[in-house]
């Protein structure tokens, strides 16, 4: 299977393996881009808005494993 990504009028393919994977990168694709096909800025902008996406969860995360940690060592296991 493979992901085909435009930029500048130049085509990519990107062998991707897991199925769900890429019907998931195709459609955030299509929400991140206005066009089939992007320029370098419009690249970079999606890159830089998923990466502060992942930063922000990562740090939900981070919390709540925080917060498993001090309940669980409250009850003694």
């Amino acid at each position: 299977m493979q992901y085909i990504l435009c930029v500048n009028n130049r085509y990519f393919k990107i062998d991707i393996e897991d199925a769900d994977f890429l019907q998931f990168l195709e459609k955030s694709s299509q929400n991140d881009f206005e066009n089939e096909c992007v320029n370098e800025k419009e690249l970079l902008v999606a890159y830089i808005k998923k990466t502060s996406e992942l930063y922000e969860r990562e740090k939900k995360i981070n919390k709540l494993l925080e917060r498993l940690e001090v309940d669980l060592s409250k009850d003694g296991v």
